[in-house]
Order: structure tokens, then C-alpha cells, then sequence
């Protein structure tokens, strides 16, 4: 019940957010990509906070029981690169291309640097089936 809340006072947070963009765009044209800005990344960080955060714990608590960090890792690269390609898009629509690209590269190097420790192990016991 109470996430039903949650999801209330967000969907009435976006409406309240859609009517102070559409007030900035007849007012002043040229503060309006700044306002967006501004709001989009507040938005993204409270939804953040109060919805994604605490969905991610308790889905990285459901597979708590299986051996390894592979579950957390795979559940962390999905939220970063579910994040990253949010902000990539919204960089991308503002016209800067290219800025967005090297983001998205600089996202995907993270994470596979986060898999680099899993990745080394998984290399050192292939090669030992290798050599015996």
C-alpha cells in the first residue's frame, strides 16, 4: 500500500512538473532548456532515491542465496546502464551528440570494470583446465 502512495505522489509530482515546463515555455523560451535541465535530473534523482534505490535492494535481496556476487553485479550493471542510456538520451536531445556518446562509452568501461575481478578469475581457472 504504501508504494501505491509512493507512486501516487510521483505521478502527481510529473503533473505538477509537465504544467511548470509548459508555464516556462510561453513565458521565456530561452530559460526553458535550462529549467528542463534542471528538473529532469532533480526528477531522475528523487525517482531515484525513493522508488529504484530501495527496488534494487530488495530485488538484490531475493537472490541473496545464490553463491557468488554474480546477481548483484548483474543487477547493478542493468540500474547503470538503464541510468546511463536515460542520460545519454537527454544529453542527446539537447543537441549535444557527441558529449552523450562519450558518456555512454565511459558507462560501459565501469561496468565492465566492475566484472574485471570476475572476468580474471573465470580466465585463471580456464587456463588451468587448459594446462592439465
Amino acid at each position: 500500500m504504501a508504494l501505491l502512495g509512493i507512486l501516487m505522489v510521483t505521478l502527481f509530482q510529473l503533473v505538477v512538473i509537465y504544467l511548470l515546463l509548459l508555464i516556462v515555455s510561453f513565458a521565456s523560451k530561452s530559460l526553458q532548456p535550462i529549467i528542463y535541465a534542471a528538473l529532469f535530473f532533480f526528477f531522475l534523482s528523487y525517482v531515484g532515491m525513493t522508488i529504484i534505490i530501495p527496488f534494487g535492494k530488495t530485488f538484490m535481496n531475493l537472490f541473496e542465496p545464490l553463491p557468488g556476487p554474480y546477481a548483484k553485479l548483474l543487477i547493478g550493471s542493468v540500474f547503470l546502464f538503464y541510468f546511463s542510456e536515460m542520460i545519454v538520451k537527454h544529453v542527446a536531445e539537447a543537441g549535444y551528440e557527441s558529449i552523450a556518446e562519450i558518456a555512454n562509452l565511459a558507462i560501459k568501461i565501469a561496468i565492465l570494470s566492475l566484472w574485471l575481478p570476475q572476468l580474471s578469475m573465470l580466465l585463471n581457472t580456464l587456463s588451468k583446465f587448459i594446462i592439465k
